[in-house]
């Protein structure tokens, strides 16, 4: 399938699951049971999407009860720096939609195709915010965007998933659920990885 056709498919499932898209304060009571579902952060290939020394909190969907269950969001005033979490092949970029509309979407987003046929997404960016272009080759810490209040946002935040792969396959279209994250170089200001991110709390990114 061709780039556009395809990231236009997955846009429209992603942007149907970022209603109200931000925010949140609700307890992190997710059992041990579980955090089972959530890879090692030791060896994982993904790193956090802000810059090193810098510390942000999650608010992860799974928190919150929203979809996509696994997709993150993360409170940052509009124009912060983000990193790509992998490296890969960026297969779309919409950044012409305007900050603070708060229309269903009108979400600007940056799509990144892995090596293992999974897709990154990066959503809520900045008029304009997009600083890779289509068919661009990036690396893991790249800067590729700067965040934004784009779309059903109800504050300036990042959203990121990464869907899965179809049986090792890219998808014909992108896959409604995201996969479960965990990061190498995430230092949380209390607690442990053994959950991926948990609402509320501080994470610094560590060199990696």
């Amino acid at each position: 399938m061709p780039v556009q056709r395809w990231w236009f498919a997955a846009c429209c499932v992603l942007v149907t699951s970022l209603s109200g898209c931000g925010g949140g304060d609700e307890t992190d009571d997710r059992a041990a049971s579980e955090c089972t579902a959530y890879p090692p952060a030791t060896g994982s290939p993904y790193i956090l999407p802000w810059t090193v020394g810098h510390s942000y909190k999650a608010v992860p969907h799974i928190a919150r009860n929203a979809a996509p269950i696994y997709a993150i969001d993360v409170p940052m005033p509009i124009g912060t720096q983000i990193l790509a979490i992998r490296g890969g092949l960026v297969i779309g970029v919409i950044e012409s939609n305007i900050d603070g509309d708060n229309r269903p979407g009108h979400e600007n987003w940056i799509f990144v195709l892995h090596d293992d046929n999974s897709i990154g997404g990066y959503a809520h960016l900045t008029n304009m915010g997009a600083l890779v272009d289509e068919g661009a080759t990036i690396s893991q810490g790249q800067l590729i965007g700067l965040s934004g209040h784009t779309g059903d946002s109800t504050e300036p935040h990042l959203h990121f998933d990464v869907r899965p792969s179809c049986g090792g396959q890219r998808c014909a279209t992108l896959p409604p659920d995201a996969v479960p994250l965990n990061f190498r170089n995430a230092q949380p200001q209390s607690g442990d990885l053994t959950c991926g991110l948990r609402n509320g709390v501080s994470y610094t990114a560590l060199p990696f």
